[in-house]
């Protein structure tokens, strides 16, 4: 899937945003043509992610949407946003193929009218019919961290499912294992109480390799209901790797990933389009990070040797 960021501006400054450093700093936001032209480079993916900073923030954003809607290219779009402004785009994100991923900040982040205006959104949209179309995540950045508000919002809208992102911390040097482990007391207590309430959570990246786990944690982990085996391994770690997901910017600029996006960013006008341009990152990053260890215990396992297991994100290398 091919991410096309509309700004790079952000109603927040959520403390955990790897992007803070270069919100607001660029000032640009993309016009209608240029979103066209990144619509044709990005054609050959049939889904496509609209982000920000706050995408629903672009003056635009409806026009925007209706042209991605309507293009027969794309049969799924998700709206990236923190859910604040989606009462002022009602009407746009009401359409059969689009799913609104909404990130629940806890108002301890945003502070409590914010959080109230989120709710209050999730509510205008499922009074409109969009249930199945809407989503929610949490990042999860801190030891500790409260998840009383994610509770809170599964409860009241009967969320089955929550995409759970496991934040890369600005600072890499720790290392992704030794990182996981820091979090894992953390992240388990979060599955505990979504196991409670019969929800699944799951990863869209940065899966948690299951060396991470003892052999109770995961029979815990496995316990949890997940649509499928395929999705069950996925979230155990038993397939922790991953391709690149493209994030184009208004500048015609691109990166790899959120994750690894100071490792290398490309103008996409060097490229015939989003195939050739993953092919370049594959073979400029992916390539030569695969075979690197996140920490000794990768250097004789299987699963890293047969290419089975990235031992966490490739950014940590």
């Amino acid at each position: 899937m091919a991410n096309i960021a509309l700004l790079n501006r952000c109603n927040l400054r959520c403390p955990y945003c790897f992007a803070n450093e270069y919100i607001d700093n660029e000032g640009q936001d993309i016009t209608i043509e240029d979103f066209r032209q990144l619509l044709d480079f990005a054609a050959l993916d049939s889904s496509l992610g609209i982000i920000g900073g706050e995408p629903l923030l672009h003056k635009d954003f409806d026009e925007l949407m209706r042209q991605a809607q309507d293009d027969f290219r794309f049969h799924k779009i998700t709206v990236f946003t923190n859910g604040i402004f989606i009462d002022k785009h009602l009407t746009a994100l009401n359409d059969r193929k689009t799913t609104v991923l909404i990130n629940v900040n806890s108002s301890q982040d945003i502070g409590k009218s914010n959080f109230e205006k989120l709710d209050n959104n999730i509510s205008l949209l499922m009074q409109m019919g969009c249930g199945s179309n809407v989503s929610i995540g949490i990042n999860v950045y801190k030891q500790g961290q409260d998840f009383s508000d994610l509770l809170y919002i599964i409860k009241k809208y009967g969320f089955r499912r929550v995409r759970v992102s496991v934040v890369i911390p600005r600072d890499k040097s720790t290392g992704g294992i030794k990182y996981f482990m820091e979090m894992k007391p953390t992240l388990l207590g979060l599955y505990k109480e979504l196991l409670k309430l019969n929800v699944c959570p799951c990863y869209d990246c940065n899966a948690i390799p299951e060396c991470v786990y003892t052999k109770e944690e995961r029979e815990l982990l496995s316990s949890l209901p997940f649509a499928n085996d395929f999705e069950r391994e996925i979230f155990l770690g038993k397939r922790s790797v991953c391709s690149p997901v493209i994030d184009i910017y208004p500048d015609y600029t691109a990166t790899r990933c959120f994750g690894c996006y100071d490792m290398e960013r490309v103008s996409i006008r060097d490229f015939k389009n989003i195939a050739d341009l993953r092919n370049y990152f594959f073979m400029k990053i992916d390539a030569r990070l695969v075979h690197s260890y996140s920490w000794d215990r990768c250097k004789d396992c299987y699963k890293h040797k047969v290419f089975g297991c990235f031992g966490g994100c490739l950014c940590y290398k």
